[in-house]
C-alpha cells in the first residue's frame, strides 16, 4: 500500500478529521456530514464516505468516556433506538439505488426551514412567553430517528434530523451532547459492518482511514474541554449556526449535483 504523496491530502485530511472530531467532543456529534465534501477535495466522494465510517466509529471510543451514560436522556434513547435501526436498514438497502441528490436536497430543505424558523423567532419581538420545551414523544422520535438512521448511512448526515428533534426539548447542554453521542454510537456500531463490506473492494480506503485516525483523539479531547467552558445559550446558538451552514452546504451539494 503506497501512501499519498500529495501534501494537500494530509492538510485537508487531518484538518477535516480534526474539525469533525472537535465538534464531536464539543457537541456530541452530528457534523460528520462535513467530512465527505471536504475529503472529496482530495479523493473520490464515494471513497470519502467509506473512509468516514471507521473514523466516526473511532470517535465513539473517545466520546463515550467523555459523555458517559449519566449524561444520556434514556427516555429519548428508548424511542430513538428502534427508529434509528429502521432508518439504517432502509439506508443500507437504498445506498446504491436512491439518487443521493434527492436525499441531500430533502435534508437541506428540512434543516434550513427548521433553523430559519428559530432565527426568525429570535428576531421577532416577543409577544408572549417563549414556547414551552417539548418532551420525548413517540411520533416525532420515529420520524426524526428513522430519518437520521437513513441519512447517516447514505451520507453520514444524521445530525440535522436528530438536532431538529432534540433542540426543541431545550435539554441541559451536557445531556443534549451526551444523548447525541449515544445515538450516534449505536448507529455507527450497526453501520460499520456494511461499510467495511463495501470497503473490501477498495482496501486503500481502509488504509486511508487508519492513516487519518490519529487526529481523532486530539479533536475529541479538545472539543470536550471546550464544551465545559461555554455557556448553554451560547452552545445552542453555535449549534443552530452550524446547522444552518450544514443545511446551506447540503443545498449547494444537491443543486450542483443536478447541474453537473
Amino acid at each position: 500500500m503506497e501512501f499519498p504523496a500529495d501534501p494537500l491530502f494530509y492538510v485537508v485530511g487531518y484538518g477535516t478529521v480534526f474539525v469533525i472530531s472537535f465538534l464531536k467532543g464539543g457537541f456530541g456529534g452530528g457534523f460528520a456530514t462535513l467530512g465527505i465534501p471536504f475529503l472529496a477535495l482530495v479523493m473520490n466522494p464515494l471513497e470519502a464516505a467509506i473512509v468516514m465510517a471507521p473514523i466516526v466509529a473511532l470517535q465513539d471510543l473517545f466520546a463515550i468516556p467523555a459523555y458517559p451514560p449519566r449524561t444520556w436522556s434514556f427516555p429519548n434513547l428508548k424511542l430513538l433506538a428502534p427508529a434509528l435501526l429502521i432508518g439504517l436498514s432502509i439506508g443500507f438497502l437504498a445506498f446504491v439505488y436512491v439518487d443521493q441528490r434527492i436525499v441531500v436536497l430533502t435534508i437541506a430543505a428540512i434543516t434550513l426551514i427548521f433553523t430559519l424558523r428559530w432565527f426568525a423567532g429570535r428576531l421577532r419581538p416577543a409577544s408572549g412567553p417563549p414556547p414551552e420545551p417539548t418532551g420525548p414523544s413517540l411520533g416525532p422520535a420515529l420520524l426524526w430517528g428513522s430519518m437520521a438512521g437513513f441519512t447517516t448511512f447514505v451520507a453520514h448526515s444524521g445530525g440535522p434530523p436528530l438536532q431538529v428533534y432534540l433542540l426543541r426539548q431545550k435539554l441541559d447542554k451536557t445531556v443534549y451532547a451526551g444523548t447525541l453521542t449515544a445515538v450516534f454510537a449505536m448507529g455507527n456500531v450497526v453501520k460499520i459492518g456494511p461499510y467495511m463490506w463495501l470497503g473490501l473492494g477498495e482496501p486503500h480506503t481502509l488504509w486511508t482511514a487508519a492513516l487519518l485516525s490519529p487526529a481523532v483523539p486530539v479533536g475529541v479531547i479538545l472539543g470536550r474541554l471546550w464544551h465545559d467552558r461555554v455557556e448553554a445559550e451560547r452552545l445552542y446558538f453555535i449549534c443552530y449556526v452550524l446547522l444552518l451552514l450544514a443545511g446551506l452546504k447540503l443545498l449547494y451539494d444537491g443543486i450542483s449535483g443536478f447541474l453537473h
